[in-house]
């Protein structure tokens, strides 16, 4: 009898999982899930590869757009400002320039204290309240009367936006399978497409208008450049909203020996990607990544610097180090060029002959006793739109082909691609179009090897350094955006070609670097 009571629930715990369906949003076999089912502990590649994908990740990729959009805002929102604020703080190309770096500045200062929070105390709480802080500051920023209080405000904002963002993508990271990782952060840097698409349109919708409000006496004044920053600032605020609505990283709290509270993460992004119940997740134990679960809050922060020590010893050092340069030369040509590109469109707009050399050359003999406002039109910022839209096939192709190719040879061509166009910059770019199209061009490729540095970066270090690594990686990034901002406006002195020679030889030297790069695709997460 009980032979045969066996025998007959047998195939009702078989159909308990649904093969075909649980094939189609996790990848894996048939067979694959009857041996996970029976396995008794399962690794994090293969617990996230059993949640699938479906609502959760869209819902995930729903909160990093306003994410990535803030990134571009915070950084990039001042730099259309100038036509408009040049003339009211009596701003030189240098305070430009100055503007311009001061967030990153504030972005550096704040890098390892953000790494090492986040490597200690979690993603989630770094995430919703780093950008809601900054959210904070932008509105403050956006009241700014004077030149001083410009420079303050953002340095604060570039100092609290820095941790969330760092976070950010080894968050996106660490809830994606292992085939899926690469692209995904490929595809989300579509987001900055969208961002400098969009930007440039609000700011034309704003900064085209006249307007002034006079508040307490006349004392307090409103620009229509204070309304454009405070319309940017409300997207951090939003973002980190949306973050409290997201649940902590499981591998994050697999490393600090947390399985219990990972494993009901898993179940719940198994359960809202199937639409079955929690209880059917098909995996019950997780490896156990660590020998005993290690504090929070205070008693985190004490482990926190031995923890990160081997970040900066052999092997991981040498890796750093290189990643850190490369990236620190890609993002000095790509961010130049980006955030200069707004007044060298309203520059080559009033120029009567449109090029790029003749609008740059009354540069050096303007005189500061005098300030005429640059006037800017709908096609001057709907140039600056079809620059920040022209990554969308870059990043198209790049996502298709990463696995393929692998990550360091797209990282590569897209570095040596970018530098030859800077370089013909100065030759070619005979009118404003000709200059869209180029510049374009090269931020796009610049964009996607950026984005594939990331992605290997994200690859190379373990769990309990992987965002001290992004951290320091970014700031790496923001050291090269500096430098570029602040001398691009010194180089325009000596002419028109050493400001693009000088960013061309960088992005060449860059791209030839990334040859040297471990090859990390398809790469499981440690």
């Amino acid at each position: 009898m009980v032979a045969d009571k066996t025998d007959a629930e047998a195939p009702t715990i078989k159909e308990e999982i649904p093969h075909d369906y649980l094939f189609k949003v996790t990848g894996l076999s048939s067979s694959n899930l009857e041996k996970l089912a029976q396995e008794p502990e399962a690794d994090f590649e293969v617990a996230i590869a059993a949640t699938g994908y479906g609502r959760f990740n869209v819902a995930l990729m729903l909160c990093t757009l306003p994410a990535f959009w803030s990134a571009v805002s915070v950084t990039s929102s001042v730099s259309y400002i100038f036509t408009r604020a040049q003339c009211d703080m009596q701003l030189t190309l240098l305070d430009m320039g100055t503007v311009n770096a001061i967030t990153y500045g504030g972005m550096i200062s704040s890098a390892m204290l953000w790494g090492f929070l986040s490597d200690t105390l979690g993603r989630r709480q770094i995430l919703a309240w780093g950008f809601f802080c900054s959210g904070i500051v932008e509105i403050a920023a956006a009241m700014s009367q004077s030149f001083t209080m410009l420079l303050v405000t953002r340095f604060a904002s570039g100092f609290l936006f820095n941790g969330p963002f760092a976070v950010l993508i080894s968050y996106i990271a660490e809830l994606h399978r292992t085939e899926l990782r690469a692209r995904v952060i490929l595809l989300t840097s579509l987001f900055f497409t969208i961002a400098n698409t969009t930007l440039p349109l609000l700011a034309w919708a704003i900064l085209t208008n006249d307007w002034d409000f006079y508040l307490f006496d006349d004392t307090f004044v409103i620009h229509s450049w204070n309304l454009f920053l405070l319309a940017t600032a409300l997207v951090p605020l939003l973002t980190g909203l949306a973050f409290t609505c997201l649940p902590e990283s499981p591998k994050f709290l697999m490393s600090r020996g947390r399985n219990t509270e990972a494993l009901e993460v898993f179940r719940k992004i198994y359960s809202m990607n199937t639409g079955n119940s929690k209880e059917s997740y098909p995996v019950t134990r997780l490896v156990q990544e660590r020998s005993q679960q290690q504090g929070r809050g205070v008693d985190a922060l004490k482990g926190g610097w031995t923890q990160l020590a081997p970040l900066f010893k052999p092997p991981h050092g040498a890796w750093l180090l290189l990643m850190c340069s490369i990236h620190m030369g890609c993002m000095f040509g790509s961010n130049t060029l980006r955030l200069w590109y707004p007044q060298l469109a309203a520059m080559i707009g009033s120029d009567v002959n449109g090029t790029l050399c003749s609008a740059i050359a009354p540069v050096t003999t303007s005189t500061e006793s005098s300030c005429t406002p640059l006037e800017t039109d709908m096609l001057t910022y709907l140039q600056s739109a079809m620059v920040g839209a022209g990554s969308v096939l870059t990043y198209s192709i790049g996502g298709a082909i990463v696995n393929r190719c692998g990550k360091k040879l797209v990282a590569g061509f897209c570095g040596i691609v970018s530098a030859v166009t800077v370089v013909l910059m100065p030759f070619l770019g005979t009118g404003a179009f000709a200059v869209v199209a180029m510049v374009t061009t090269a931020l796009s490729f610049t964009s996607l090897c950026g984005a594939s540095l990331s992605s290997i970066n994200v690859d190379l270090f373990p769990t309990s350094l992987r965002v001290m690594a992004m951290a320091t990686f970014l700031m790496s990034g923001r050291l090269g955006t500096i430098a570029g901002t602040v001398i691009f406006p010194a180089l325009i002195d000596y002419g028109c070609l050493p400001p693009f020679l000088t960013i061309s030889a960088v992005l060449a030297v860059c791209g030839f670097g990334c040859f040297l790069v471990p090859n990390t695709t398809l790469k499981k997460l440690e």
